[in-house]
């Protein structure tokens, strides 16, 4: 029942999140005498989103005024070309500019100005070190709560975040920005799991964040009965009877949750029943049954139909027009990439569909189809995106051979450059070998450090006493690879001297079940993974005792299946309903689930480290641990 309680932010988004967009400037204004015309004009060229022209207007007025209203007119400059996207001119303007020569109004709108450039680059450690000191008072405090707040988010640190949103609330003027504040602070508060909102919760009332808070976890447990939360929030009112969210916000929460609470009266899956992928429907579809016998008592249940599109991919608009016949309205499948394509390219679908894989496409959105996969693209940029957290810029990856090898190798090379990462080498390996250790001589130049000794005794004509060194530029090394295979490169790392390197994986390196035996040889690897494999404590728990006890023949290998199947079903009222493509923080066991622009749901997963062979979880800010890796002395073969 946990997932379907999680889902308020999207609720609240919802109902007023394009609203609240419409309106969205992250610009400031100087308090500096500027020309009123020519600013109003400038305005006007940014709301038809000529910010190029704006910045034309403030540079041509700059060039023809003394200090310290030319300065004024450059920053007013910056903050054009910054809101149209033009990072670099941005940069060349701030980079002529002496910010400690400014008065300290420029000052803080050089600061702000410098922070939205590290901020676009997503360098969140500048950002915080620009505006370590936020102003008390004046035209950019606001802003400076605003960006700190963002890049806290972007370093999972979700809890700083909301504190930094509810620090802000006090500078800002009008109704609707509040709104979209409170908004921002409860989409940071939805990102914590359900111990973590308990833990956080330190204050007594009538203190904002406890408030908050506790509001988000009343929201959860309520989800699926607006009315009972309805009936309660009074009790918290009266608990917080000075909060921000008792004005706009706790209305739109109650009328939404209204709106979008009730599933469709009818779900299809078309999912295949035979060939390679049975395994996988079978856990599916069995996950979403156990989803809907968990269903609160009172709250209505969808009646579920299901339609096996078997193993030709032509097949699913067959059974997509016999389920829509039949009176679905919501539809879960298929699963086969190349079904999802023929979905996916039909100009128009009456009824929503929300596919159980992704696929990239390009041209115009069919605005009926949802994607939600396990896509091991979206893990390989989670881990680029946590090395780089970690203050980790140069790596090595380890991939094996193949396609699909390729395919997650590629998505997280992109991420880790634009992140402003750089690969030093990238090996593949034969998944099927159990030695790879001429492999890793040579990425570690242990090879070259050999070879170097050889010229020297020939040189010297004597022998010498001699370690190989390995090379000492690398920061972590990213390794995709299977149980099987981590359990013999991670203790060969450490016979050819890299112990001490952090190594950073997938959810494939993890079984899903703890076999501390077999998983001491993985010590130190440092992996991502959904909610459902690893937090034991998850209000979900009961749902995998249930699974394990129904289905214990493939509980264990098609684990994750099952999250998925669970997952999909609980998402689907709030999908059908949401047709805008605005989605916040759905916290899912599968993960903390997002929707992007193209209507794919993204999973943001958990962190966790092998830690005498038991995968241990890590709290976003926590350091990894490279003690906990054993020298062996010896690679097992």
């Amino acid at each position: 029942m946990y997932l379907s309680r999680c889902v308020a932010i999207l609720l609240l988004i919802t109902g007023i999140g394009v609203l609240l967009l419409s309106g969205c400037s992250t610009g400031v204004r100087p308090a500096a005498p500027v020309d009123t015309r020519l600013q109003n004009q400038a305005q006007s060229l940014e709301a038809a989103e000529d910010f190029q022209a704006a910045a034309s207007l403030y540079l041509e007025a700059a060039g023809r005024t003394d200090s310290p209203l030319k300065e004024d007119y450059l920053l007013l400059a910056v903050d054009s070309l910054i809101r149209g996207s033009a990072f670099d001119g941005a940069g060349v303007i701030l980079d002529k500019l002496a910010p400690s020569g400014l008065p300290e109004l420029q000052r803080q709108h050089y600061d702000v100005n410098r922070a939205q450039l590290a901020l676009a680059a997503r360098h969140t450690d500048e950002v915080l070190e620009i505006l370590q000191r936020p102003p008390a008072s004046g035209p950019y405090a606001a802003e400076y709560r605003r960006l700190r707040a963002e890049a806290l988010k972007l370093n999972a640190d979700y809890l700083a975040s909301a504190r930094e949103y509810i620090a802000r609330e006090a500078f800002l003027e009008y109704p609707e920005q509040r709104l979209k504040n409170q908004l921002s602070t409860w989409e940071a508060l939805s990102r914590l799991s359900d111990s973590e909102l308990q833990q956080s919760r330190t204050a007594p009332p009538p203190d904002t964040l406890s408030g908050w808070l506790e509001l988000v976890e009343l929201t959860r447990l309520y989800l699926q009965q607006p009315d009972a939360l309805a009936g309660v929030i009074p009790h918290w009112q009266a608990r917080y009877p000075g909060h921000p969210a008792n004005k706009v916000f706790l209305g739109e929460l109650l009328n939404t949750m209204q709106m979008v609470s009730q599933p469709p009266e009818q779900v299809a899956l078309l999912l295949p029943l035979s060939g390679t992928l049975s395994g996988a429907t079978t856990a599916i579809r069995d996950g979403i049954l156990a989803a809907w016998y968990d269903t609160a008592e009172g709250v209505r249940r969808p009646s579920i139909h299901l339609y096996d599109v078997g193993t030709d991919p032509t097949s699913v608009m067959d059974a997509y027009q016999q389920a829509v016949t039949d009176g679905a309205r919501f539809i879960i499948g298929p699963l086969r990439k190349e079904a999802v394509q023929v979905l996916m390219q039909q100009e128009q679908l009456p009824v929503p569909v929300l596919v159980l894989n992704q696929i990239e496409t390009e041209g115009p959105l069919n605005a009926s189809v949802y994607q939600f996969g396990l896509a091991p693209e979206d893990e390989a940029r989670e881990v680029a995106q946590r090395a780089m957290h970690d203050g980790h810029t140069r790596t090595i990856s380890l991939t094996p051979q193949g396609d699909w090898g390729d395919r997650v190798y590629a998505a997280f090379v992109d991420e880790w450059v634009k992140l402003g990462g750089f690969v030093l080498d990238h090996q593949t390996y034969d998944p099927a070998e159990a030695d790879h250790g001429k492999l890793l001589s040579t990425t570690l130049n242990l090879d070259a450090s050999k070879a170097r000794k050889k010229r020297l005794v020939q040189l010297l004509g004597r022998p010498l006493v001699f370690e190989p060194r390995r090379r000492k530029d690398v920061d972590f090394f990213f390794l995709l690879a299977t149980p099987k295979q981590a359990r013999l490169i991670r203790p060969q790392l450490s016979f050819y001297r890299a112990s001490r390197v952090p190594v950073y994986s997938t959810s494939h390196v993890y079984s899903g079940h703890t076999d501390e035996s077999r998983d001491i040889d993985m010590n130190g690897i440092v992996f991502c993974d959904m909610p459902w494999s690893l937090d034991s404590e998850g209000n979900w728990q009961h749902l995998r005792q249930a699974i394990d006890e129904h289905w214990s023949e493939n509980a264990a290998r098609y684990s994750r299946f099952y999250a998925l199947g669970i997952d999909a079903y609980r998402i689907t009222p709030y999908l059908g309903q949401q047709m805008s493509g605005i989605f916040g923080a759905y916290q899912g066991v599968t993960g903390t689930l997002s929707l992007d622009s193209r209507q794919r749901i993204h999973r943001t997963l958990r962190w966790a480290q092998f830690r005498n062979g038991i995968p241990t979880l890590l709290e976003p800010s926590e350091e990894i641990v490279t003690e906990t890796v054993i020298e062996t002395g010896a690679p097992h073969l």
